[in-house]
């Protein structure tokens, strides 16, 4: 008697759990409820070119069309990028020249909200989960360089928290462009005076 409902217990389990939604099957909904959820944030993330050179950028967003972005060179701010609706005026920090700019492909890594692009992002790609990293998804995805030829770009995320930790864009089988996330706060408080030169 004990043995028959043993098993009948493991065949219930057994149907429950093939009847729950796979995360990764999933995963495109719940990007989707981090975006909308979304407010605020403020990262910080360490680029890192073909050619070895290294930058650190911090960026700030504020919901619906605040964003700012600080570029480091070797703990320096260089640049500073900010963007208030279709406003965007661009510090040169050394030299304390300001201009403003249109936005385009060009300046698109500093003036788009990348946490949320990423997002975007993840929501079409395509998931599987990785031995060499347990604890995150790889999840590949389609971009364009500026001619508009498609690429592709991998995105590791946290299984956990859903946040970035590594993003790479290649040409062909060429790494060009590689973003480690050091820090991610999401919804902070934010003064409206950040997002002025």
């Amino acid at each position: 008697m004990a043995r028959r409902w043993l098993f009948g217990l493991i065949v219930v389990l057994f149907l429950v759990s093939a009847c729950q939604p796979q995360p990764l099957a999933s995963l495109p909904e719940q990007l989707a409820k981090k975006q909308a959820d979304l407010t605020s944030y403020q990262i910080t993330l360490q680029l890192e070119q073909s050619d070895g050179q290294q930058l650190v950028i911090q960026q700030w967003y504020q919901a619906p069309d605040r964003l700012r972005t600080d570029v480091l060179q070797a703990g320096n701010i260089s640049y500073q990028c900010f963007l208030r609706g279709a406003d965007l005026t661009v510090r040169h920090v050394p030299s304390g020249q300001e201009e403003q700019l249109r936005l385009s492909s060009e300046n698109a890594l500093f003036t788009a909200p990348l946490l949320l692009e990423l997002w975007r992002e993840g929501q079409t790609a395509n998931w599987q989960a990785a031995e060499e990293r347990p604890s995150c998804y790889l999840g590949e995805f389609a971009w364009r360089d500026l001619s508009g030829e498609p690429k592709i770009g991998s995105l590791w995320l946290d299984k956990r928290t859903l946040l970035p930790e590594e993003v790479s864009l290649f040409f062909g089988s060429t790494q060009v462009l590689k973003l480690r996330f050091e820090n991610i706060k999401l919804n902070p408080v934010l003064e409206e005076q950040l997002f002025h030169p």
